[in-house]
């Protein structure tokens, strides 16, 4: 298809050489002289080479998108014969409907509208535009998403990227599930676990310094599957969402400062507000380590899940829960009692013993673990004596340890609404 739109361009530049331009500027034939009467004629036919060459290529991009999933014998093709009926024209007009909405447009009353077929076409046909679109149903949002990280995984191919062939390779599992996916930079994830359009409770976990798209598969996916597992486990009805989009400090000299928080909260929140959950689904806002920044600054930006976990926190950004502007949700946090990150002094003192910075510049505010209207939920570690120092324990809440798969089942319990313990339970129960 992309060799016949190229004989077509080609012909059309061809009319426009022997008429010395004037096909395409409308000036009056000057040579040849002779064929002044075909003027129009040769007009049009150019028109006709241009614009049929462009649908042409429309047609075979749609095409190359068909190839990428390519053709299973023993599966199911209802993907790629959904992107060849597009590129043979069977769902022009969807398409153009769907072009013509715009950013503004009803997009789910759009999709509402389109058989089965229509829609999943336009989805494929149109990922970039689907993939993380407020309103298109999440099954199709999967399905946009997916195919976007087979040109990820096509493109890592081209370049000869091992590294990234496996990653998206993993990541096309038919078990995967994602409302979010972008490769560029540090690259952007948002996974979901369980069945969201029908979950009673619902948590949205943020991870941590450190995290990127890269080491995804192997660290915050595996969070991830940790705690839905947990918590699906307590209620069927539970669909546990990792959220990445938005660059995360790759080191302690980053997460210092609130930039990254500053610039990830809005996104934060816009992601929450386009689920469109209804209003009975209890939800939960998880942030581990700096992702609890992250977090905090969405909560004070306008997010108000009904429960807010810190986990092994550096801050929320506010010296006190009233600051967050959301009375009506339940604040927790968590830590283990040999984390380091207890020793961490708030950024703006250790930077400002040097240079005096103000603290919407550095720092995260006051430790929620000792912050009055902050519940304070058991880890698991209140047995080790409070001046202990485990370097591995800021990562472990969620299994590995005995403790870690505490901490983790009673992050579930908040999840879905059953009785968890607190801190104080558990010293007193020693």
């Amino acid at each position: 298809m992309r060799l016949l739109a190229s004989r077509l361009e080609e012909a059309a530049q061809e009319i426009t050489r022997l008429q010395g331009g004037s096909v395409i500027v409308g000036l009056p034939i000057t040579a040849p002289p002779e064929l002044a009467h075909y003027e129009a004629p040769l007009r049009n036919l150019v028109e006709w080479c241009h614009s049929s060459a462009a649908e042409i290529r429309k047609r075979a991009a749609i095409a190359a998108e068909a190839d990428l999933i390519g053709w299973d014998p023993s599966g199911d093709n209802t993907a790629r014969d959904a992107l060849m009926t597009a590129a043979a024209g069977g769902f022009d007009d969807q398409l153009a409907g769907f072009d013509a909405l715009g950013e503004d447009g009803d997009v789910a009353a759009f999709f509402a509208a389109l058989t089965p077929g229509q829609a999943l076409a336009v989805a494929l046909a149109r990922a970039q535009h689907v993939g993380a679109r407020a309103g298109v149903p999440f099954e199709l949002r999967y399905a946009a998403n997916r195919q976007l990280v087979r040109q990820a995984r096509a493109e890592a191919l081209r370049v000869g990227d091992k590294g990234a062939v496996d990653r998206y390779t993993r990541l096309l599992n038919p078990d995967r599930q994602l409302l979010l996916f972008d490769p560029r930079a540090l690259g952007k994830i948002a996974e979901v676990k369980g069945n969201l359009a029908t979950a009673k409770n619902v948590s949205i976990f943020v991870p941590g310094t450190g995290n990127h798209l890269a080491n995804y598969l192997g660290g915050s996916g595996e969070t991830l599957e940790a705690i839905h597992k947990a918590a699906a486990g307590l209620s069927a009805g539970t669909a546990t969402i990792l959220w990445m989009g938005s660059p995360l400090p790759q080191g302690l000299g980053g997460a210092m400062f609130d930039l990254w928080a500053d610039r990830s909260a809005p996104k934060l929140r816009g992601f929450f507000d386009d689920l469109r959950l209804q209003p009975e689904v209890r939800t939960t806002l998880i942030g581990h380590s700096y992702g609890s920044t992250v977090t905090g600054h969405a909560v004070k930006e306008g997010l108000h899940p009904d429960n807010l976990i810190a986990v092994a926190s550096p801050g929320w950004g506010v010296t006190s829960a009233s600051e967050l502007n959301a009375p009506e949700t339940k604040l927790f946090a968590m830590r283990h009692t040999g984390d380091l990150i207890k020793l961490a002094p708030p950024a703006e003192q250790a930077i400002g013993f040097f240079i005096p910075v103000p603290d919407t510049i550095a720092g995260h505010g006051a430790d929620p673990v000792f912050m009055p209207g902050v519940e304070r939920l058991s880890s698991g570690s209140e047995a080790v004596p409070f001046y202990d120092i485990d370097s591995d324990a800021h990562s472990d809440y969620f299994g590995g340890s005995e403790a870690g798969r505490r901490a983790a089942m009673n992050m579930a319990k908040v999840i879905a609404g059953v009785d968890h313990e607190t801190y104080e339970e558990a010293k007193a129960s020693l």
